[in-house]
């Protein structure tokens, strides 16, 4: 009887050591088959502009895509980091610049940036769609069916948030407004002329995959 019940208590630990072996198996080849998917987000301080749903970008208009590329530049060109290090060097505001343009803002903004960067200061920007209004836009003109992207001027009223102490809880932001006129030049959708992959591997912005281009920055008079 002891033998009997020898064999299938042998019989049932066979079973439980395959079934074990089976299950780490698929646990193993589960592994292998793991993958992470990343979706980047932009935040914003306004409750009406964080995180929401993904957006294709075959939805969004044209205007829409615009309005969020110019800013992205805006904030790109006027944001202060305390205690920031090259400065002069934002790899975003350049590829959204044309040589021109980014060596406008090399010898005028970025040297009021430096200063207030070296005082630790740190500055907000923000801009609504309304704040963008094109100036010498052609009538008639169609985004989507231009030939050539046309060189349109837009004025952009920009409103700033500046702590002159960034580690000072008891330090009250200075509101401030201005407006920043630019002359861009853009198409709604992505730069064939890019591989998208190579690009983004590169570490760079996904905003420099649209066909968009200051190619001018300065006042009403300058411009």
């Amino acid at each position: 009887m002891k033998k009997i019940k020898s064999f299938f208590a042998g019989i049932i630990l066979l079973i439980i050591a395959f079934v074990m072996a089976f299950l780490v198996a698929l646990l193993y080849r589960a592994s292998e088959r793991i993958s992470v998917k990343t979706f980047i987000f932009q935040n914003n301080s306004f409750a009406n502009q964080r995180v929401g749903a993904l957006q294709n970008l075959d939805d969004m208009s044209a205007v829409n895509l615009r309005n969020k590329l110019i800013k992205k530049y805006v904030s790109e060109y006027f944001r202060v980091i305390p205690g920031e290090t090259d400065v002069e060097y934002r790899p975003v505001l350049r590829d959204m610049s044309s040589p021109t343009a980014y060596s406008q803002w090399q010898s005028g903004e970025a040297k009021k940036i430096i200063e207030m960067s070296a005082k630790k200061m740190f500055r907000k920007v923000y801009v609504s769609d309304t704040d963008i209004v094109a100036m010498n836009m052609p009538e008639g003109y169609d985004y989507y069916n231009a030939t050539t992207a046309a060189h349109i001027f837009y004025s952009v009223n920009y409103y700033t948030e500046t702590w002159t102490e960034s580690n000072s809880m008891a330090t009250e932001p200075i509101y401030e407004n201005g407006v920043l006129y630019i002359e861009v030049r853009f198409k709604p959708g992505l730069d064939k002329s890019k591989d998208v992959r190579k690009y983004l591997e590169s570490g760079k912005s996904p905003v420099g995959l649209f066909m968009f281009k200051v190619t001018n920055i300065g006042d009403k008079t300058a411009l």
